[in-house]
């Protein structure tokens, strides 16, 4: 019974680097990578995203970057945001009609969960050098190796992104966070507590990014759930016209270790004409669609909904005797984070039927081709399922 009874992995999208008008990689001049594709961005790259999302029923993580929405030139005299810290006129610039309808698209989906990413998705010095495309860290006393900025540096990068944020009047509650260019590998959980000590004041629940360059790695922050962000997958951040056909399964059956958030840029759902950008729905629809036939895989509604699972699968315990499984949900209950909402999901292959449960309810869920995804709202720390 071991291989046919499985906590799945709740797979969520991440798509960073929305936001930006201007998609063109400006590194060389010192400036922002932003999502490099060699055009404006249009109203349609979000409403490919909300019919994504809405084709595979999940809530999109959309990490967005915020400067260049900068309409009151809130940026300029802000040494360390920009470029052009005294001479900074994003207003001159936008395209107010277009943004609006951005502003429209994102406010009107209910698939597109936007995160926080960054303001111009870096760290700038006096004169506007670029020091690092990690917003939220420096250099400091010479050294050659990244560090985390100061809780009260990074309180007032996320007081000007909500500032930003509000000019607009975006309404969307954000409660998830991934750090622009990952976070530097060399860096230990107690090194990253003044950015969560910020990110917890600004309402940040949920984190995912690419850091230990693991598949799937757990840390929790004061009541914040970090994930690590899975992008391994062979697809450049900078993809645009690209057929998910040539896109790698998630995971496959028997992995020791599977990840839960699948990590991708902005372009790589993206063709080069806008309105071109429906090409390539079918194709990706179809992908999820697959992934969600791996054992060990489901879909996941939501970051929130991902990062309970996540829990709930990685320290909880599953024995099996005769025709019982047993999960001990002990471990988990006891992490520090108040996300946990009493119910998590568990696969079972075809030919094995629950028939009674101790500690819980169950109920179906998702019915797949050799396979069942079942709910259980639990009532005690132990779950026994009897089955036939």
């Amino acid at each position: 019974m071991k291989n046919s009874v499985i906590l799945p992995s709740a797979l969520q999208l991440c798509v960073d680097d929305i936001g930006w008008f201007f998609g063109r990689d400006d590194r060389l001049n010192g400036r922002p990578s932003r999502t490099g594709i060699p055009r404006k961005h249009h109203p349609l790259d979000y409403e490919i995203l909300n019919d994504l999302g809405k084709a595979i029923d999940q809530k999109i993580m959309c990490p967005i970057c915020l400067a260049e929405w900068d309409k009151d030139n809130i940026l300029r005299g802000k040494p360390g945001f920009t470029y052009e810290p005294d001479t900074w006129d994003c207003a001159s610039v936008i395209d107010m009609p277009s943004a609006q309808k951005c502003f429209e698209n994102i406010e009107k989906s209910d698939y597109i969960e936007l995160a926080i990413h960054g303001n111009l998705h870096g760290n700038y010095d006096e004169n506007g050098r670029q020091i690092t495309e990690m917003e939220y860290f420096e250099y400091k006393n010479g050294s050659k190796l990244l560090t985390t900025q100061s809780e009260d540096e990074i309180l007032y990068r996320l007081d000007i992104f909500k500032q930003l944020y509000n000019s607009w009047g975006f309404t969307k509650q954000i409660r998830s966070f991934c750090a622009p260019n990952g976070i530097p590998k060399h860096l230990t959980n107690e090194d990253l507590l003044p950015l969560a000590k910020a990110l917890r004041k600004h309402g940040v629940k949920y984190w995912t990014s690419r850091w230990k360059k693991t598949v799937c790695d757990t840390v929790f922050y004061d009541g914040i759930v970090y994930m690590e962000k899975n992008v391994n997958f062979g697809v450049p951040w900078d993809a645009y016209d690209f057929d998910p056909e040539y896109m790698k399964d998630f995971a496959k059956e028997g992995d020791e270790v599977i990840g839960d958030v699948l990590g991708m840029h902005w372009p790589n759902f993206l063709h080069f004409q806008p309105e071109n950008n429906y090409k390539a729905l079918g194709g990706w629809v179809k992908y999820f669609k697959k992934q969600s036939e791996i054992f060990g895989l489901m879909l996941s509604k939501d970051i929130e909904f991902s990062s309970i699972q996540h829990v709930y699968r990685r320290f909880s315990k599953l024995s099996f005797s005769d025709n019982k499984i047993t999960i001990d949900l002990t471990d988990a209950l006891n992490k520090p984070t108040d996300c946990l909402n009493g119910q998590f999901y568990i696969s079972i292959k075809n030919g094995i039927t629950p028939v009674s449960i101790v500690g819980g309810m169950i109920e179906p869920y998702e019915t797949h081709n050799e396979f069942k995804t079942y709910k259980i709202t639990h009532t005690s720390d132990i779950v026994e399922i009897t089955t036939k």
